[in-house]
């Protein structure tokens, strides 16, 4: 069975209420902390690696404002 877009992003919605993913996210967030710290960087490549987690943290942190960004947007006729 194929999900409409609406039926995507409400599920998605509906999994990001749950106790797993607010533990992921208290996870990512510190994570995020942790890897932020300038003083860890040592080398040019590690720059660049940072620089990804930070990206990847970003948007898994952003995922539900986008989601329901998505939703609304859909849902007021704007998003085909």
């Amino acid at each position: 069975m194929i999900k409409t877009d609406q039926e995507f992003l409400e599920d998605r919605l509906g999994m990001m209420e749950t106790t797993g993913w607010l533990d992921l996210l208290e996870e990512i967030k510190n994570l995020e902390k942790s890897i932020a710290n300038v003083e860890n960087i040592n080398s040019e490549n590690d720059l660049y690696i940072v620089k990804g987690q930070l990206r990847v943290i970003n948007l898994i942190l952003s995922l539900e404002n986008v989601t329901q960004l998505a939703l609304e947007e859909l849902q007021d006729g704007n998003l085909t």
